[in-house]
């Protein structure tokens, strides 16, 4: 065997070791606890859910499950609010309105408004602030009123959100708006007549976070501002098998938020969607239900 034929050889079977490992990696940083795949979402007659979020891309890890409805029939639309930074909005906007073409949501609906009143003047909007706070540090009212008016014309048998606990990984936005849909549920929900059946919040398992975010100052303050110990447990999972290729285009969409997508879905860009979501192949949902008042144990 000649010297560069060798040498080829040698490069190959380091590359392929190379991604070997790495996919081991990946099936570490991914590995969680098993729980109970969702049989609520089918049991639904009413086949009609919102989206509600702060932020367009706050949805992007129900991807799968969005895509996997609007394919069997249900009617999905998203509402979020952006806060004023015209030339990146106009983008947003746009990449925010191809992934719900991609995914095939009815619609999508965003308001430019003052979500929280002192933004300008603090330096890092992203770390969370207490639940005390809130009342003062966000025009509630206003976004309540956005909130509010759609569920009311739309009639939604689900809601899907992000956790109420620590919004994901601390971002105070995502912890107001959740907060905000549960006490506006919860306060609706005096009669059979309301609508939503159960307030799906999108999470990862709590050890699966702490492997993923364990370099992120916002999520390690947010155990110690709310008071945690670690994010709180899925109830169930949707599988997101079948829908792998378009949850990695809806990610790819979100032109200006790679940056951000990537430090939690790391080197998804880099692999075939078959491939990743092989691996990371559920989407994870913490319950709260109408009949319970939509209160649940954060776990």
């Amino acid at each position: 065997m000649s010297r560069i034929l060798k040498i080829c050889l040698l490069l190959v079977i380091g590359v392929v070791a190379l991604i070997i490992g790495h996919v081991v990696y990946l099936k570490y940083l991914f590995q969680a606890d098993a729980y109970p795949m969702d049989r609520l979402l089918e049991k639904q007659t009413n086949k009609t859910a919102l989206i509600i979020v702060a932020h367009d891309d706050d949805a992007i890890g129900m991807s799968g499950t969005i895509a996997f409805l609007c394919k069997h029939g249900w009617e999905v639309r998203e509402l979020c609010f952006y806060q004023g930074w015209k030339n990146k909005d106009s983008i947003r906007k746009r990449d925010l309105e191809r992934v719900a073409t991609l995914l095939g949501m009815k619609s999508v609906e965003y308001h430019d408004i003052e979500l929280r009143k002192d933004r300008e003047k603090v330096e890092k909007p992203w770390l969370p602030i207490p639940y005390a706070d809130f009342e003062g540090a966000y025009n509630r009212d206003t976004a309540l009123h956005y909130i509010s008016k759609l569920i009311e014309e739309v009639h939604p048998s689900i809601i899907f959100t992000l956790d109420d606990i620590l919004g994901g990984y601390g971002h105070p936005d995502h912890v107001f708006i959740s907060r905000l849909i549960n006490d506006y549920c919860r306060t609706s929900a005096t009669g059979s007549s309301f609508s939503v059946n159960a307030i799906y919040q999108a999470v990862f398992d709590p050890a699966m976070n702490e492997r993923i975010l364990k370099d992120m100052d916002a999520f390690q303050l947010a155990k110690k501002v709310y008071g945690v110990n670690h994010s709180p447990r899925p109830d169930v999972y949707v599988p997101v098998e079948g829908c792998e290729a378009l949850k990695k285009e809806a990610m790819l969409a979100y032109t200006t938020e790679q940056n951000s997508l990537t430090k939690i879905w790391p080197f998804y860009s880099y692999y075939p969607a078959k491939v990743y979501f092989g691996i990371f192949d559920q989407e994870y949902y913490r319950v709260l239900k109408k009949e319970d008042r939509y209160q649940n144990d954060p776990g």
